[in-house]
């Protein structure tokens, strides 16, 4: 019998479409989720994230930070104006190759940012994240 996924609903937000496949193979195979749901832009996400209505919010958001138009710090800032359901529920692991001490000190001033994970996803990461998730 499987084992049961450690989150129900996950969203993936990275415009690279090697990152999100190398990023959903190792989460599919961690048995980290129910339901993914890969986005190239954060102004996709955002917009699908706005028009969920009756659909549970998505326990976990991966977010890339460097992406062209709007990037991961606009998404943050922008994920105030969404529902209260996602903004009580939803928490983010900022997922990037930028390994700045700027940039983890920015994120996490983001209430919802719960992890700052540089690229690639690692077993230690979701091993990290499990710890993470099963406290809150």
């Amino acid at each position: 019998m499987p084992k049961p996924s450690l989150v129900d609903k996950t969203v993936l937000i990275d415009d690279s479409d090697i990152d999100l496949f190398i990023q959903r193979r190792f989460l599919e195979v961690y048995n980290f989720s129910n339901e993914l749901f890969l986005y190239k832009s954060a102004e996709e996400a955002l917009s699908w994230l706005k028009n969920i209505n009756g659909d549970p919010a998505p326990d976990i958001i991966f977010l890339d930070l460097n992406m062209p138009e709007i990037d991961g710090f606009s998404f943050l800032k922008n994920f105030k104006d969404l529902p209260e359901k996602i903004q009580t529920h939803s928490k983010i692991v900022v997922l990037t190759s930028s390994n700045s001490t700027k940039d983890r000190d920015q994120a996490f001033t983001f209430n919802n940012v719960i992890q700052f994970i540089t690229k690639p996803l690692k077993q230690t990461d979701i091993e990290e994240l499990k710890k993470l998730i099963n406290k809150n």
